[in-house]
């Protein structure tokens, strides 16, 4: 009977200890307000990733610069400070310098280039120098996204019309340098104070993604939407490689097919919210405007040409791109 009540109580400290185990809770930062597209789908795959492993792991998701700007958050994930960061692929130069072709205007004609680009072993190579020298993986970089416009307050039918124009960039030397070459007056603006900034007329202008005017609420301090689709590089996720490799397998295979499942869901949702934002935005009385970009791109060209010059990238690297046309 001792025996009994012995192996009973074991097998009940057994039990009260699984139940007690605490999940694993990890940090997720990006940069986008909460109702744009993107962190819509930062959501999503934090539900995702709590349902597949049964809330062994769970994402805690701290959008619109909660944890800093974005170089800030890079650095952070590296060190382990947060997990996890999203954003646009082309930051990943602030990493690995090659990606910043993805950064190179007019350089990928659409979503097919890059995606062929992405299947190559140059950028193959590129995600590995990422984890073997920095300890950073990129989770998912199916978040397929609309390409990128500019908005201003005054409307932009040609390169003339952008000339001395004060426009808000990141904190990315190649988009610096490529908008100055085409005419233009960049300004170092992080991307939560954009809206501030243009609304107190620091800024004439900015670039955006179109799937992110609406949400962060561009349009109404800069009415005139050019679609420039100068940039198209995906969103991605990248994870700390020491806290990726710490998981369980099975918990890993469900983080990965989670951030992949919500790259698929981003991808749908960018494309009709843009429909129904753009409806709206045109109602509020922002203009939309579609232009050739021939010139835009010409002069680009020049410019990529002297980047690879000075090492902005390897050798070849934007030749390599474009023999994938």
């Amino acid at each position: 009977m001792k025996r009994l009540l012995l192996t009973s109580l074991v097998v009940l400290l057994v039990l009260s200890s699984v139940g007690l185990a605490k999940p694993v809770v990890w940090k997720l930062g990006g940069v986008h307000a909460v109702d744009t597209p993107e962190t819509i789908a930062l959501y999503r795959f934090a539900e995702l990733v709590e349902e597949k492993t049964g809330g062994q792991l769970k994402i805690e998701v701290y959008p619109a610069g909660q944890l800093g700007d974005a170089v800030g958050m890079i650095e952070n994930t590296i060190m382990g400070a947060q997990q996890l960061f999203a954003n646009v692929m082309d930051w990943n130069q602030h990493i690995v310098q090659d990606y910043a072709i993805l950064a190179m205007c007019f350089a990928f004609r659409d979503l097919e280039h890059i995606q062929r680009f992405m299947e190559t072993e140059t950028y193959q190579a590129m995600e590995q120098e990422m984890i073997d020298q920095h300890g950073i993986r990129v989770l998912a970089k199916n978040w397929y996204r609309l390409p990128r416009a500019i908005v201003t307050k005054e409307p932009v039918f040609s390169i003339n019309d952008i000339k001395g124009r004060q426009l808000r960039m990141p904190a990315l030397e190649t988009y610096f340098l490529v908008w100055e070459a085409l005419g233009a007056n960049p300004i170092e603006i992080p991307w939560s104070e954009a809206y501030f900034a243009l609304e107190r007329g620091v800024v004439e202008g900015m670039d955006s993604p179109i799937g992110s005017i609406y949400g962060m609420g561009f349009y109404k301090a800069a009415p005139y939407i050019t679609n420039t689709r100068h940039l198209m590089a995906p969103f991605n996720i990248l994870v700390n490689e020491d806290a990726f490799q710490g998981l369980d397998p099975k918990v890993r295979a469900f983080l990965v097919e989670s951030a992949e499942e919500a790259g698929d869901y981003y991808t749908e949702i960018v494309g009709s919210m843009f429909e129904e934002d753009k409806r709206k935005m045109l109602a509020a009385g922002a203009i939309y405007v579609e232009i050739d970009t021939k010139s835009f791109a010409d002069k680009a060209r020049e410019v990529a040409i002297d980047f690879e010059k000075k090492g902005f990238w390897k050798k070849g690297l934007y030749d390599e791109v474009q023999s994938l046309l």
